[in-house]
């Protein structure tokens, strides 16, 4: 018969072997860390990182975090097959060798495909065609974009833009759609939608785009506060002087460092008369956007505006009309 000091004996030698197999199967064991990078060194996350063991055609995966940063551990030591795949980059593969026992640090650097290259800087250029008034070549390089970038909305947003200057309401409507479609919380696409139901004459159908709008991001007081402008301009062109006050007035509150909030307060009591509220307003306007487009034609709006104080009617008795074409 065994004795209990016996079966106690073997059972923490039982242990001590389990933990020695442990410790030696930890130390045969390899570790691998690093960080996955762009061309110009900035960390990308959700790389999708596989190790392949060639030997034994067996692989794993595994991604890199919010900050490019990867390790995996227990890795078993041979040589592997690495491949990283990445949205809009090249894959990459290359055979690495892992030793036993050791940490492999590597910093693994993917490159952009081509044709996302390309087509970013065609992007660009059609932005630049677009500032420049070229209207039609900046819709020829959207529309170019889009045929391989689907998806891209906002290509199509500048899309809707590049056609709304051009007058071609109808399409400008289809391309804006099509960027809330793929992006529904994308507040400028909404803008540029109201703007084109503006010019369409679908006041009402504008104002409710622009009530839409109010709700996708009702905790951001200046996206808010931009809405309130589009629709305190909408009420304005429709004669609606006291609803156009009123969403001005909320978009100050909300945001009083917007400048088209002056601008349109400056145009709503000139046409009140209240030539001197007028003046204020135009002249915060240029405070808060000096180097703004419509900063020379603001001046010589004020300066308009002074003279009509200083001096009514002109020598014909008939009073200027700068705001009146």
């Amino acid at each position: 018969m065994i004795g209990k000091d016996k079966i106690k004996i073997c059972s923490i030698s039982g242990l001590i072997f389990v933990l020695l197999s442990a410790s030696i199967l930890w130390a045969q064991d390899a570790r691998f860390r690093g960080t996955v990078k762009d061309e110009q060194g900035n960390p990308i996350a959700d790389a999708k990182i596989t190790l392949t063991l060639i030997a034994q055609n067996l692989s794993f995966s595994f991604k890199s975090n919010k900050k490019g940063k990867f390790y995996r551990r227990g890795i078993e030591p041979g040589e592997y097959m690495l491949s990283v795949e990445v949205e809009e980059f090249q894959p990459l593969k290359q055979q690495i060798y892992i030793k036993v026992g050791e940490e492999l640090k590597m910093d693994i650097m993917v490159a952009k495909e081509a044709s996302i290259v390309e087509a970013k800087n065609q992007f660009v250029q059609g932005i630049k065609f677009y500032q420049q008034g070229k209207f039609d070549q900046a819709i020829n390089a959207f529309e170019a974009i889009l045929k391989e970038k689907p998806d891209f909305a906002e290509c199509y947003y500048n899309l809707g833009m590049a056609y709304l200057r051009k007058g071609d309401v109808e399409a400008a409507i289809t391309a804006m759609e099509k960027a809330i479609e793929l992006k529904p919380d994308f507040i400028e696409a909404y803008f540029g939608l109201g703007q084109a139901y503006i010019n369409k004459g679908e006041d009402e159908k504008a104002g409710n785009i622009f009530n839409k709008a109010l709700e996708i991001n009702p905790d951001n007081a200046a996206i808010q506060a931009m809405v309130y402008v589009n629709l305190g301009t909408l009420y304005f062109s429709n004669n609606k002087d006291d609803l156009a006050m009123e969403a001005l007035n909320k978009a100050k509150e909300l945001d009083p460092s917007l400048p088209n909030t002056y601008y349109q307060f400056g145009l709503l009591h000139f046409k009140k008369g209240e030539l001197e509220k007028s003046i204020e307003n135009f002249e915060k306007f240029l405070e808060l956007a000096p180097q703004s487009s419509e900063a020379e034609s603001v001046k010589a709006i004020i300066e308009d505006l002074k003279k009509r104080i200083a001096k009514p009617q002109n020598e014909d008795g008939v009073r200027s009309s700068f705001f009146t074409h």
